[in-house]
């Protein structure tokens, strides 16, 4: 059976081309984001799809209390190694699309990693949003971050979009991206991401297919509203209060509000 990059969490953020400094930027964006919607002080926040929660840890180390959800035993696990010692986070393992934890309401949430749109289906999107609320205050924040996807291409088969190698310590790995598409009114295509992974005694292949559902500002807020527990009150670019959406490079970051 082929292994799944999620496996080894000391990889995959490489993979993702993903830079420790990215996420302590990220992080500080959510703070301000807080600060300029919220009249109270944020002290205990949601993270969502948290795998090891490297914006959870910074948080916590600040003083914040946390509670991460994330579906992976692996990605916990390594969570919980690089928390030790810290006492205001707590990782839960639960599918992110229906879920409860026995915690005390939060003051924010937040969805990073621009995975967010890895759930396709109109149930899962709206039972993630109400099991969400129910967690929140009234009036508390979710922040959801989201890649840019350029206008879906549903036509012909599975493309190689690009290759690439990364390199972490010893270990080499060969990246293989491909786009596969869906019928066209399932507004979905398939990621699929290959890796041959050299380590210094072994080489281990992993496949991964993720379904990606076409995600805009508009759809986003849409849901939001279809849910009955949130609605979308800001939308912003590139970890930025000014740059406009029609200039937007990487991702954009939707701010809802528990109604």
């Amino acid at each position: 059976m082929t292994a799944s990059i999620y496996e080894f969490p000391q990889l995959f953020r490489a993979v993702h081309i993903e830079k420790p400094e990215e996420i302590a930027d990220e992080t500080a964006f959510l703070k301000r984001v807080w600060a300029r919607h919220l009249t109270r002080p944020v002290r205990r926040v949601l993270d969502i799809a948290c795998g090891d929660s490297p914006h959870g840890i910074l948080l916590a180390r600040g003083g914040i209390e946390v509670a991460g959800v994330d579906r992976s035993p692996t990605m916990i696990a390594k969570g919980r190694a690089d928390a030790r010692g810290l006492k205001t986070i707590r990782f839960y393992r639960r599918p992110i699309e229906r879920f409860s934890i026995a915690e005390r309401p939060f003051d924010a949430a937040f969805f990073a990693s621009e995975t967010f749109p890895v759930m396709t289906g109109n149930r899962a999107i709206l039972s993630h949003f109400k099991s969400v609320a129910r967690r929140l205050r009234r009036g508390g924040l979710y922040c959801i971050d989201i890649d840019r996807q350029d206008p879906p291409r549903m036509r012909g088969g599975r493309k190689l979009w690009r290759r690439r190698r990364v390199k972490v310590g010893d270990t080499l790995i060969k990246v293989s991206e491909f786009e596969c598409p869906m019928p066209w009114y399932s507004g979905t295509w398939i990621y699929e991401l290959a890796c041959e992974i050299r380590f210094p005694d072994r080489v281990v292949f992993t496949r991964d297919l993720v379904p990606i559902r076409y995600m805009l500002p508009n759809l986003l807020d849409f849901a939001a509203r279809a849910s009955g527990s949130f609605e979308m009150i800001a939308c912003y670019t590139d970890l930025s209060f000014t740059a406009p959406l029609e200039r937007c490079d990487r991702r954009w970051l939707g701010v809802m509000r528990r109604i």
